[in-house]
């Protein structure tokens, strides 16, 4: 008799990712319009600011669709780590982002 792996869905480490990216691209534009930030992602510094909240939120929605497709259920462990190393790297973003988010309120 086997034991059944136990372990989770994409699912949630797809939904942490839409949360992440949507609330970088959110924080992003408020720095950029205040001119308090530079964006330091090379392939998008080249844009203006309301370009850069679209296509972060472009990506968001992109990722949605992800979650009702078979793609959300696969339970292997390359894509669970590859999301998980993507969600650390977005929560390490938005660590840079709390340093400096309190000047928009000064």
């Amino acid at each position: 008799m086997t034991i059944p792996q136990q372990k989770t869905p994409l699912k949630k480490y797809i939904w942490l990712l839409i949360i992440l990216n949507g609330l970088d691209g959110i924080l992003t534009y408020l720095g950029l319009t205040r001119g308090i930030v530079t964006e330091g992602n090379p392939l998008l510094a080249s844009f203006a600011p309301f370009t850069i909240l679209g296509i972060k939120l472009f990506l968001s929605l992109c990722l949605f669709g992800l979650l009702f497709t078979t793609f959300a259920g696969i339970r292997k462990n390359v894509w669970r780590y590859t999301f998980i190393g993507a969600n650390a790297i977005y929560i390490m973003i938005l660590g840079l982002h709390l340093y400096w988010l309190p000047i928009l309120f000064i």
